[in-house]
């Protein structure tokens, strides 16, 4: 059967021909988009009103942790059933699992809601990115993508003032009630329009033990970044743990007939260093800029709004970028784009450090962090372009999969890492982490001047990491570039 990618009429994403599924496809990432950006800023209001503080960051990293595993596993049901299926599947269980957040009477409840949610939100994602792979000609994907993330900068601007208003006037429960009626328009405009690539569905053959292990390595591998700086012991054993997890998933997968994953999905090229390079710069991007708005607020004495906004210059410069290159591509090579924005994020992630421990101008710091955002937008989006030029429809599911699972999981040890560092940091200097966490909950404290320099200088060492992060990327596509360079020169 002739699929939607080999179909080339002429017109762009917001062509009759393809217009149905780009509002489908753009919904899909809303849905997404917006949970993220708006959880973060209700965390205080949902902590004041359940309590429990302690267990509130699981209601981010539940979310995220099984957002990873879920998308994964996305792969092997998108190939047997179709994109459309699977689709409607997920969107009915996210709107569901939105429903049960926004009633949830406690806090072990929300966070059980939120890890139902992150199954969904995986599933979701996942949908999303096989079906620009699958409805788009390979002309079209970079614009397809760039679509995708301009989404994400609209709702970075949008995002906090619509969280404000909701929390000032409803409460932190209309930020799942308004999920609802998003998740039902998603649903409509991609009930008959998405691709799908099987008129009659085949069984679905789920690997099991392939995601046991993959869940036991994901709750591995928070539990040892968690304990950074905090019980060495519990990290190193959380590190060997993840280390023996890995080496299992892998010797399963070169055996089982159907695994969740199979090697040549993550070591064939181009892909292993597609994998390697995206999963790089999110770690280096995302360390530091999730930290930034306490800087702001603690260091830089701003206010919380001021701080609050402080994150969308990453988003903006990252948006941007996906619509540079989109048109880029019709000239360039995609490792050519990977390559520079590899090396844009060095300089980036070094004049962001010296713009915070030399206490220069804000406007340079913000600078700094749109050029990071850039850097991953040239990665991000070209990565994406060539890694579905480089799989066939029947695998364009478990391809995309396990390659959102490295850029999730990249996002996830991103924030975990830096965050691990900046504590570290100020209970080194200061003996006492709990006003960073104090800040962090939303809570007004007083906060001495030894603890404000401590969080400056804290947020310099997490760019540190960023820097040697960001070194290793230009490795990993300077590797891609040259080989692809020799691929296309033997051609």
């Amino acid at each position: 059967m002739e699929s939607d990618a080999q179909r080339d009429p002429s017109g762009g994403i917001w062509s009759g021909d393809y217009l149905p599924v780009t509002l489908a496809n753009l919904t899909i990432v809303a849905i997404v988009a917006f949970d993220g950006l708006a959880l973060v800023a209700a965390l205080p209001s949902i902590a004041d009103d359940l309590g429990d503080v302690a267990l509130l960051p699981w209601v981010i990293t539940g979310f995220l942790a099984m957002s990873a595993v879920a998308g994964i596993t996305a792969g092997p049901i998108i190939d047997a059933v179709g994109v459309r299926r699977t689709f409607r599947a997920t969107g009915v269980w996210f709107l569901v699992a939105s429903a049960a957040a926004a009633a949830s009477p406690n806090m072990p409840v929300l966070v059980a809601a939120r890890a139902l949610q992150g199954i969904g939100g995986g599933l979701v994602i996942s949908v999303a990115l096989t079906a620009v792979g699958l409805a788009y000609p390979a002309r079209l994907r970079p614009r397809a993508f760039a679509a995708n993330s301009m989404v994400w900068g609209t709702l970075g601007f949008g995002g906090p003032v619509i969280t404000a208003g909701l929390l000032s006037f409803a409460g932190w429960r209309m930020i799942f009630i308004v999920q609802l009626p998003i998740t039902a328009l998603a649903l409509a405009a991609g009930w008959r329009t998405l691709p799908s690539t099987r008129d009659r569905p085949q069984r679905v053959v789920m690997d099991g033990r392939g995601i046991a292990l993959i869940g036991a390595l994901v709750a591995a591998s928070l539990l040892a970044v968690s304990q950074i700086g905090v019980r060495w012991w519990l990290c190193a054993v959380g590190a060997a743990t993840t280390i023996a997890l890995a080496g299992a998933f892998w010797r399963h997968s070169g055996r089982a007939d159907e695994p969740l994953v199979a090697r040549h999905h993550i070591t064939r090229f181009p892909l292993q260093r597609i994998h390697v390079t995206s999963g790089l710069v999110l770690i280096a991007g995302l360390a530091a800029d999730n930290y930034l708005p306490l800087y702001m607020r603690t260091t830089r004495g701003r206010s919380e709004a001021f701080a609050a906004f402080s994150v969308l210059f990453l988003t903006v410069g990252w948006s941007s970028a996906a619509f540079a290159v989109s048109r880029m591509l019709e000239r360039w090579r995609e490792a050519d784009a990977i390559l520079l924005g590899s090396c844009v994020m060095v300089p980036a992630v070094v004049l962001a450090g010296f713009g915070i421990a030399q206490t220069w101008p804000i406007p340079i710091v913000f600078g700094a962090f749109l050029l990071m955002g850039v850097s991953i937008g040239f990665v991000s989006t070209a990565g994406l372009t060539l890694l579905q030029a480089s799989a066939s429809d029947r695998e364009m599911g478990r391809v995309n999969s396990a390659h959102q699972f490295i850029r999730t999981i990249g996002i996830t040890y991103g924030v975990a890492i830096g965050g691990a560092i900046l504590l570290f940091v100020v209970g080194n200097r200061t003996g006492n982490v709990e006003v960073v966490r104090d800040v962090l909950s939303g809570d007004d404290v007083v906060t001495s001047g030894a603890t404000l320099d401590a969080i400056g200088d804290g947020l310099v060492w997490v760019l540190a990491f960023s820097g040697a992060v960001a070194l290793a990327c230009v490795g990993a596509a300077t590797v891609l570039w040259r080989q692809s360079k020799l691929c296309q020169t033997q051609l």
